[in-house]
């Protein structure tokens, strides 16, 4: 008697908290790794900092069940200022593992607006 067991498909809610909770890792980590000493480090961690605080609100925004275009463009804020910051590390003399940290940062922050179902259709 063989039993298949299949996994129950995760729901968008679930890929989301995972994805917010593993963004917000990253951000603490790569914000506790820099020195601080140079110019560009000063400039990432300012907006490491601005992307800990759309986190905050994009949590908020949930936790309190506000409206779907809300949370849709906290998430849009957040996918948006991921990107400034690898833009502006790209540019830098950044380390390589700096620039891969921030390159998941903005593949965790895509991810979070997937599950949230923030196509392209609703991002105009």
């Amino acid at each position: 008697m063989c039993s298949s067991t299949t996994e129950p498909p995760e729901d968008g809610l679930a890929v989301t908290a995972k994805a917010i909770t593993d963004l917000e890792d990253l951000v603490n980590l790569v914000g506790k790794g820099l020195s601080r000493a140079k110019p560009w480090a000063r400039h990432l961690a300012a907006q490491l900092l601005a992307i800990d605080r759309l986190l905050l609100v994009l949590r908020m925004t949930i936790a309190m069940s506000r409206p779907e275009d809300e949370i849709f463009a906290a998430a849009n804020s957040l996918r948006t200022a991921c990107c400034k910051a690898d833009l502006a590390v790209a540019g830098s003399r950044a380390d390589l593992t700096t620039r891969a940290a921030m390159r998941l940062a903005i593949d965790l922050s895509v991810v979070v607006c997937e599950a949230l179902d923030l196509g392209e259709a609703r991002t105009s």
